[in-house]
């Protein structure tokens, strides 16, 4: 407990009773800091740091000008402190300080990020064996609020990576759950705040529902008691934390993952929807779309982006004014200028309501509700933009009222305000009679004081005289020394100056204090009527959010359309059936920055809802998949589609599986993720997704990989049914369209004359015949040593030859061969005659040298060239080692499956080893 007075005692005093890490204390024009938040802050915001005496000590005091408060307070929040704020008031004794609000992540107004600005609550209502949640997700800037229902831990995350909140109140239970916290602190860049448990309390978070929302709301939301919890939750938070702006959350909506396409964590990242691998804007898929004019248009589209629809009807409402705008560009164009001049309703809304609006934010809010009828007669004199339903995005909020509001703004806010409100000057002559009084007052007054010079010239003789004002000395007649021996007596010298000397009468005196009152007057005036103004605005801020929806639902559909038209997409026919047939598809982020060779894809429910998809590496199967998967979700927000012609069946979900992300400082290997999105897939995918696999079992030994990679594909083909795209290197794969009905092979076609090999980028039908692998090592610039041994070691593999081991501890070459009748490398000769191993290796050991392998296998009596060996094992074969030769003689490997071939070569083993 500090011994500190005054007002280090205070700050202090204030400072135990929140559970803010840092307090900003208003001090007259300052907020101060002291102590080890003063030190924070200084490092933090390279503040200057002094001294504050107290009680005989010394504290550090570190401090910001009152109205500089908001960018310090900003920056400090979004390094992931949360500030309480103190504000001084008057008291018979002197000043007192309140805590009136903590600033957090999630209930940070000023900001500048046109993104959402989400505070998220999560519940776990369920058991370690079934476990449930409920989430709300809120935006303070904006007043949007929205609850969720997920099924289980991958669904909850996936609704929080969908929205990124900036601040996370995880729910009772949910505080120990590491897996949820820990992904939350991994990939979701988000402050986690614990809340007091009594605010999730189900019986007191649904009473602060209903009261915010109403009860009739809360019954059609049809959602359960933990997402109640979480909505709940949330609004005692921002009650709590002062922000103020409960009034402008209107309206609560229910998020249900059915309305909605599935779209994971893993799905997002790879797809590269909102931002690039490394964490970049630029090079997204929402990047390259984004050609919108305001904010809450940008975040609309990006909201599509995460979370596309399943609802055939809105998508072909959003086609119809897509293809509408498209094709009428000069109007186009004149919406997207008009747009320009709006502002964000939903954010200025959600200023008033808290009261920190000021009067140039109800100028924004006056010009911007002046865009509804501009944007309104653009689309009603335009014939096939009328008879779209862009008239009814338009006509959705009351125009009227709108109209009533614009007017009122348009009468009461001065066209230049300044940015206070308390300086006066903030609202138009005319617009209230006792303000109109006292303007007129004093600008008689500061006439007579704007005359006072030339007055004092004429009727005293004087030369060299103004009149001006200063924090010093006030008002004054200011006269040059040469004239001022002759100034009238009832002149009073105030100051003498190095060229002049300055006076003050008692009319000028006067006539200060009556200019100041007036002032003073005013400012108090206006500022009430401005409040007013305000709180009337704050009770609009419905309307205003429903014209901001509006005007953001016409940036979004105008921004798909100037894409569409200046890239040549067109508009895909959208069926709840299976079949998805694309024609020349492109992939919307690759086509801007190189010459793109467009393909095909072709998939139904029947006969080919399986492809895969094999290729050399950098031919363009992984781009290949991805752009069928951007397309389909493309289709699923609205949009226009890069191809020359597509019919697309609606999905519930897409899921890829793309090059495993290295998540070795978590403690998971890459394979172990590979195959943790994997099981994802296989657990949450349905008959009506689509899965996009870029190899499965690359991250493990050869067989290994063969084995989970076939059994995921019969999986897939018999128990999910999904349309399906799987790339491999895998050849033995290819093998399963024979088998399996819907499977069907495609490749990427490669031409190879003289050894040069060209990447076509074309997708064919059937499977490829080669990897090209040691042409990428070469073209990636592999040391030309290397390049030339491994041709000459695959072709030594390929003709079934004996490969000298260059470098052995010998000193001379040693030939070694594959033998996978025994499943080892067979060396030399040994000293007693026999064969000796190579380190005892086996197949799995040496898997590169075996999955090049495509024929059948050679004996182990068989030496390099083929001749038999003179040794005791050729001439003794024990019974159980002939039984497998002859097994290995009448074995056809071409003919068998991998995987039973794996097992026959582990049960040949066994009985050798015995």
């Amino acid at each position: 407990m500090t011994e500190a007075t005054g007002i280090v005692g205070e700050f202090f005093s204030l400072k135990e009773g929140t559970d803010a890490e840092l307090l900003a204390m208003q001090c007259g024009d300052f907020y101060e800091f002291f102590g080890e938040d003063a030190e924070t802050v200084s490092d933090e915001l390279d503040l200057k740091v002094s001294q504050k005496s107290s009680h005989g000590s010394s504290y550090p005091m570190a401090g910001v000008p009152l109205d500089d408060l908001t960018p310090y307070l900003k920056a400090l929040v979004e390094r992931g402190y949360r500030v309480a704020v103190a504000d001084q008031y008057e008291t018979e004794s002197g000043h007192a300080r309140e805590i009136q609000r903590v600033v957090t992540p999630g209930t940070l107004l000023e900001t500048s990020d046109a993104d959402a600005q989400y505070l998220a609550a999560v519940v776990d209502g369920g058991s370690g064996s079934d476990p449930r949640y409920g989430l709300a997700f809120a935006d303070v800037t904006t007043g949007r609020f929205l609850v969720a229902e997920a099924a289980d831990t991958d669904a909850a995350l996936t609704e929080l990576y969908r929205f990124d909140p900036v601040e996370v109140l995880p729910g009772p239970d949910s505080r120990t759950d590491d897996d949820l916290l820990g992904t939350v602190r991994e990939r979701i860049d988000a402050a986690l705040t614990l809340h007091e448990t009594e605010a999730f309390a189900p019986k007191r978070a649904a009473h602060a529902v209903r009261e915010q929302f109403g009860r009739e709301t809360v019954e059609r939301l049809s959602v359960g008691p933990e997402a109640t919890a979480a909505a709940g939750a949330i609004l005692a938070y921002v009650e709590e934390t002062g922000a103020g702006v409960l009034a402008s959350m209107t309206r609560i909506q229910a998020h249900h993952g059915d309305d909605h396409v599935t779209l994971d964590a893993t799905t997002q990242r790879n797809l590269e929807l909102t931002e690039t691998m490394q964490g970049e804007r630029e090079g997204s898929l929402f990047a390259t779309i984004d050609h919108t004019e305001t904010s809450a248009g940008g975040r609309l589209l990006k909201e599509w982006l995460q979370r596309p629809r399943r609802a055939l009807e809105t998508l072909e409402q959003r086609q119809e004014s897509v293809a509408a705008l498209s094709s009428a560009a000069l109007e186009r164009d004149e919406i997207q200028d008009t747009l320009d001049e709006a502002y964000d309703l939903a954010r200025l809304a959600s200023k008033a309501t808290h009261g920190s609006a000021d009067a140039r934010d109800l100028l924004a809010v006056r010009e911007t509700l002046a865009v509804l009828p501009a944007l309104a007669e653009t689309i009603d004199s335009t014939p096939n933009l009328a008879d779209s339903p862009l008239a009814g995005i338009i006509d959705r909020p009351d125009r009227a009222a709108a109209a009533d509001l614009r007017e009122a703004l348009e009468d009461a806010i001065a066209d230049d305000p300044p940015s206070t409100v308390t300086q006066g000057e903030l609202l138009q002559y005319g617009y209230d009679d006792d303000l109109d009084e006292v303007i007129d007052r004093h600008e008689e007054v500061k006439q007579w004081l704007d005359t006072l010079d030339e007055r004092e010239k004429r009727q005293h003789g004087l030369s060299h005289v103004t009149v001006d004002r200063n924090k010093t000395d006030g008002y004054y007649i200011q006269v040059g020394k040469s004239a001022a021996d002759g100034v009238p007596d009832h002149y009073e010298q105030v100051k003498t100056l190095k060229n002049s000397k300055r006076f003050t009468t008692d009319d000028l005196e006067e006539k200060e204090r009556e200019i100041l009152r007036l002032e003073e007057q005013r400012g108090e005036l206006e500022y009430d009527l401005f409040e007013a103004l305000r709180d009337d605005v704050a009770e609009r801020a419905e309307l205003l959010q429903d014209v901001g929806r509006a005007l953001a639902a016409v940036d979004a559909l105008a921004s798909l359309a100037t894409h569409a038209a200046e890239n040549r997409w067109v508009k895909p026919g959208l069926h709840r059936g299976d079949a998805l047939d694309i024609d020349q598809g492109r992939h919307p982020v690759v086509e801007q920055t190189t010459e793109f060779v467009p393909n095909d894809v072709r998939l139904d429910g029947e006969d080919r809802g399986f492809l895969v998809v094999t290729g050399p590496n950098m031919s363009g199967k992984s781009t290949y998949m991805r752009q069928v998967a951007c397309i389909v979700l493309l289709a699923q927000i609205g949009s226009f589609v890069p191809a020359k012609e597509a019919e697309i069946g609606l999905v519930d979900g897409i899921f890829t599986r793309v090059g495993a992300l290295d998540e070795l400082a978590q403690g998971r290997s890459t394979f172990m993720v590979e195959m943790s999105e994997l099981s994802n897939i296989l657990h949450t995918a349905t008959e009506e997704s689509l899965v996009v696999l870029d190899e499965v079992g690359r991250g493990t030994a050869t067989y290994d990989g063969i084995s989970i990679a076939w059994a995921a594909t019969e999986y897939l083909h018999n128990e999910v049914a999904a349309k399906t795209l799987f790339a491999t290197h895998y050849h033995e794969l290819t093998g399963l369209a024979e088998n399996l009905p819907r499977v069907a092979n495609v490749h990427v076609a490669a031409d190879e004359r003289d050894g040069d090999v060209t990447f076509l980028r074309a997708v064919r039908d059937g499977p490829t015949d080669r990897s090209y692998g040691i042409h990428v090592a070469d073209l990636a610039g592999v040391p030309g040593p290397v390049v030339d041994r491994a041709r000459d070691v695959l072709t030594r593999l390929r003709e079934e030859k004996a490969i000298e081991a260059k470098g052995g501890d010998a000193g001379e070459p040693v030939q070694t061969v594959f033998d996978v009748g025994s499943g080892q490398f067979r060396g030399p000769a040994n000293a007693d005659g026999g064969e000796t191993s190579t380190t005892g290796q086996t197949a799995e050991d040496h898997r590169s040298s075996g999955s090049e392998r495509a024929g059948g296998s050679r004996s182990s009596s068989e030496a390099s060239d083929g001749a038999p060996t003179d040794t005791a094992e050729s001439d003794d074969i024990d019974p159980e080692t002939e039984a497998v030769l002859d097994d290995l003689e009448e074995l056809d490997v071409n003919a068998t499956p991998p995987v039973e071939l794996i097992t026959k070569v582990q049960e040949w083993q066994e009985k050798l080893s015995e």
